[in-house]
């Protein structure tokens, strides 16, 4: 009988040590389907602010003008403004899904170069200068690097980085 009791215990000792492993490795599936539909996610904003530009002619025109340095009518100014609104709240996110490590150093880096290119644009960076406060702290400091680095010291003086 003392045997049996054994025999049971060992039984369910084994059942609760497989169970912690099949937990463990449901948890590891789990974060990786994660970072793939994270990263689905976001590459579908990414190709959506794709298509605006690619289907919206106005738009399209508006940010041609901002990159060629050309004057643009009020409208359009407003227009890229919003525009650039919407790809800062991406990149945003992305830096967020970054930080909580859903993203890989290989996978964030090209993005990052991204930013660098967008930021070399002196409308671009005085547009980030004057709405950096519309968005998180870590990420503000992010892109306030970058701005740096191209020499605006409006984002490097400015309240949150004294």
């Amino acid at each position: 009988m003392k045997k049996n009791i054994e025999w049971m215990n060992l039984s369910a000792s084994i059942a609760v040590i497989l169970g912690i492993v099949f937990l463990g490795l449901e948890i590891r599936q789990n974060t990786e389907m994660m970072k793939s539909q994270t990263r689905d996610s976001i590459s579908e904003k990414q190709m959506m602010f794709s298509e605006w530009v690619a289907t919206e002619s106005e738009l399209a025109e508006a940010i041609s003008k901002a990159n060629s340095g050309q004057e643009m009518t009020p409208a359009e100014g407003v227009q890229y403004a919003y525009f650039l609104a919407g790809v800062w709240r991406e990149w945003e996110n992305s830096y967020y899904q970054f930080q909580q490590g859903l993203f890989e150093r290989d996978e964030f880096e090209p993005r990052m170069n991204r930013w660098h290119d967008m930021m070399r644009t002196k409308l671009v960076r005085d547009s980030w200068v004057a709405t950096r406060m519309n968005y998180s702290p870590g990420f503000r400091d992010e892109v306030d690097r970058i701005v740096g680095a191209y020499g605006s010291s409006a984002a490097v003086s400015s309240p949150s980085n004294p």
